[in-house]
């Protein structure tokens, strides 16, 4: 139901996406999403089974309204798509499911800050305390209550409009969880939580991949697709083949990269890793009786296949568990989990709007289902920092003037001597001419060249301060753009803006919802 052409970020401040609208979105709440999933065999059970299982383990009942962000300092849209969550949990008396990715690698070990000095608006990038970007958010350094005070203070030191934003209340919520758990997603959920209250919704459940990938209903899929990995890495490549030519993408690791097949082992889906380590991709082989698992190229089990096709095996660890490694989903293959295993209706942001397009289309070619519908919330908010209101046109233009002052100085001064300008005239009908008449003649072309470099040489020499205008307009152009670029960014961490701005933006994604 989501058309496509309109998942474009909103330009203007306190803009809304809501595709596809109220009306489509109420349609897509209508609908079963488990139609058909009974019909679905998964080992010795079912994808209907296998998903009621998941949902009365994880105590989710009712309608269910799911969406997610990686661990992160997310920005304005991003927490639209948690507001848009609660508002449509409560029209149907359903639950908000907020998945935090935590098996992603931080998108930036650092937080932007804007500050003002003057009549100069900088970026200020502060480390974010124990981040190393090499590791999965669930296994980022714990850091203590004192080191995150000691980071929200010089936040709030740096940026001008801290006392009036949500960062108080983001700042205690994150503090009052980290003194329980130091985790830098105990901290983020604990955070999110505090804003989410003091804005007036109803908190979300919090959700991390990383415990979805410890039920047994995981084990059981990825044991289903280690069985036919095969068969499921054609249809997944097919699926993604399908996508880049549909939308003219010619990166062919976009959306996602597709899966490796090889004479003796194949490629799934998933990352596998030791606490601590690098993730790394996973692999399986067919050994006769049994499923070989590969970290890249390390072997690291073999699992007999009697054990992987009956589901009450999977209650257990299996032994690959056991020795301390970690299998997680990857992004396409953690939304498709999530909406054949949990959702009513996921709510993506704009990227996740487009490549989910390519897994329907590879749930739909291995499973043979569709997966429970998605809608796109996305907005812009701006921070209230000052503007200049230069365009890049403005910029262009300035810089096409400071050089084309130095090759037509009588369009910037108009006091020049009139004998020298009918000069240049004369000496540029005559390189027309010669360009006309003799165009081989390149000594004679040359001469009136240099003569007219000369004589514009000598024009700009009778009004010396016009060029030095010129070029201080065009540098002050750029550097007014630059700081404007600074002002309008959107991706600013969303409790840095006010509250009542906040408050606003609340009350313009429910009227989105309810009228389209």
């Amino acid at each position: 139901m989501i058309d496509s052409r309109r998942l474009v970020v909103p330009r203007e401040h306190y803009g809304v996406l809501v595709e596809p609208d109220a009306a489509g979105v109420r349609a897509c709440l209508a609908r079963d999403a488990a139609a058909g999933y009974d019909a679905v065999p998964i080992l010795d059970t079912t994808l209907g089974a296998l998903r009621a299982r998941l949902r009365r383990r994880l105590d989710l009942a009712g309608p269910l309204i799911l969406t997610g962000h990686q661990a992160g300092f997310g920005h304005a849209g991003v927490f639209a798509k948690t507001i848009a969550a609660d508002a449509l949990a409560a029209g149907v008396g359903g639950v908000t499911v907020f998945l935090t990715v935590d098996s992603d690698v931080p998108k930036s070990r650092q937080l932007a800050v804007p500050r003002v000095e003057g009549n100069q608006l900088k970026r200020v990038f502060m480390d974010v305390p124990g981040c190393d970007p090499r590791l999965p958010s669930e296994w980022q350094r714990d850091v203590g209550p004192e080191e995150w005070a000691a980071f929200f203070a010089r936040v709030r030191s740096l940026w001008s409009g801290s006392g009036d934003s949500l960062l108080p209340a983001f700042a205690d919520g994150w503090l009052a969880a980290a003194r329980l758990k130091p985790g830098f997603c105990d901290g983020m959920s604990g955070a999110h939580a505090a804003v989410e209250k003091t804005l007036g919704l109803g908190q979300a459940r919090s959700l991390r991949a990383s415990r979805l990938c410890t039920t047994p209903e995981f084990r059981a899929l990825v044991a289903h697709l280690a069985l036919r990995a095969p068969a499921f890495a054609a249809h997944y490549n097919q699926a993604q083949l399908t996508y880049r030519q549909r939308y003219g993408v010619r990166n062919v690791h976009r959306p996602a990269p597709p899966l490796h097949v090889g004479p003796d082992r194949a490629e799934l889906p998933f990352w596998v890793s030791r606490r601590g380590q690098a993730r790394r991709r996973l692999y399986v082989a067919d050994q006769g009786d049994a499923m070989e698992f590969f970290a890249d190229n390390e072997p690291i089990d073999l699992l007999p296949k009697v054990r992987l096709t009956r589901v009450e095996c999977h209650e257990d660890l299996w032994p690959i568990e056991a020795d301390g490694w970690h299998i997680r989903l990857r992004a396409l293959t953690l939304s498709a989990f999530a909406r054949l295993l949990l959702a009513d209706l996921f709510i993506h942001g704009i990227g996740g709007a487009k490549y989910d397009r390519m897994t329907e289309d590879f749930v739909h070619r291995f499973f043979g289902v569709e997966l429970a519908p998605m809608c796109c919330v996305s907005a812009t908010m701006h921070l209230p920092l000052p503007q200049h209101g230069v365009s890049q046109g403005d910029v262009r233009a300035a810089r096409r003037a400071s050089r084309d002052i130095r090759y037509n100085p009588q369009r910037y001064s108009p006091d020049l001597p009139k004998d020298l300008l009918r000069h240049r005239e004369k000496l540029i009908h005559e390189s027309a001419a010669l360009k006309a008449t003799r165009s081989h003649d390149h000594a004679a072309r040359a001469r009136v060249f240099h003569e007219i470099r000369r004589l514009n040489d000598e024009l700009l020499r009778r009004d010396p301060a016009r060029v030095d205008d010129v070029e201080r307009r065009a540098r002050q152009l750029e550097e007014q753009w630059r700081q404007d670029r600074i002002a309008l960014d959107r991706e600013y961490f969303f409790a840095l803006h006010r509250r009542s701005d906040m408050e606003r933006l609340v009350e313009r994604v429910r009227s989105h919802l309810e009228t389209g």
